[in-house]
């Protein structure tokens, strides 16, 4: 849409529109309330059903939540909440989109790749505790007892969401996702069922072509990953409005707290709806990019 408006707006208009757009934004964040520590726990408990013990994926942007503290408190609030039986995960994919990241020739390293996925993941990545999966383009770093066993797979199939990867195997554990700042819009864990179903699923979301990935791993080896990346043209998904009409409050839900936007889900309830979905023929993709019978 953006593109396109581009391309059919003078220059002048659309540079009026963009600045409207940022005064806007600028308001609602100064209309939103300043959240505290106690508040943020609260947000946590109360709202995103977060509990002592849980695997908890967690996605996030911290410009959008007006916090009275330091950013870098989020992960031991985070643990303060799910404890040291807990475990954290973060998406941290590098920048570009995957087919421009991989046609690029840069070489992907678990150690050192940044995370371009906001500043809260990049701390996680950087954390010492941390590990990461290995995945070219949809990496995902974790923190707890459970953090090698979940990542530890994400390599082994060229589905990056499939059952190898640790966006599926947070359901192993009983796993829950929750956006900090952010709506579903961002909730990657959709893809799963495009992966699980593979063939079956009604779209087709990846181009064709296997890719072999160039990475260094762990122990500071260049190994290949393969992987296919998804077609850019299909992904104009409208997951909060899939989320509204066709998931159950238990499944998934988007939330407003204190002016700022959150979502929380359960990783296992809202995968068994979304399938069930997908074998009707309902699917976060428009009709446009179903497969042809």
């Amino acid at each position: 849409m953006k593109s396109v408006i581009k391309n059919i707006l003078p220059e002048r208009a659309v540079n009026g529109l963009q600045r409207f757009r940022q005064r806007r934004k600028k308001a609602r964040r100064e209309s939103q309330a300043t959240i505290t520590e106690a508040m943020f726990r609260e947000i946590l408990t109360d709202h995103l059903n977060v509990r002592a013990g849980d695997v908890v994926f967690v996605h996030s942007s911290v410009d959008r939540l007006k916090l009275d503290f330091r950013f870098s408190r989020i992960i031991p609030l985070l643990f303060e909440v799910v404890g040291e039986r807990g475990t954290l995960l973060f998406p941290t994919y590098p920048k570009l989109t995957s087919h421009e990241y991989l046609r690029s020739g840069e070489v992907f390293d678990m150690r050192k790749t940044p995370s371009y996925m906001g500043m809260l993941t990049e701390a996680a990545r950087r954390d010492r505790r941390s590990v990461r999966s290995l995945h070219p383009t949809k990496s995902v770093c974790a923190i707890g007892p459970l953090a090698c066993e979940i990542t530890s797979t994400h390599q082994d199939s060229p589905y990056p969401y499939d059952s190898s990867s640790p966006y599926y195997r947070i359901m192993d554990h009983g796993g829950k996702i929750i956006g900090l700042g952010v709506s579903t819009e961002s909730l990657s864990f959709v893809h799963c069922v495009d992966d699980a179903l593979k063939s079956e699923f009604p779209v087709e979301p990846y181009v064709p072509e296997l890719f072999d990935a160039r990475c260094i791993n762990d122990d500071g080896r260049e190994v290949a990953v393969q992987t296919y990346v998804h077609d850019m043209t299909k992904m104009k998904h409208d997951v909060p409005r899939f989320v509204r009409k066709h998931v159950s409050k238990a499944a998934c839900e988007d939330l407003v707290i204190y002016g700022a936007p959150f979502f929380r889900a359960d990783a296992r309830v809202l995968f068994d709806e979304m399938v069930a979905c997908a074998r009707q023929g309902v699917t976060i993709y428009p009709r446009s990019v179903y497969k042809r019978a």
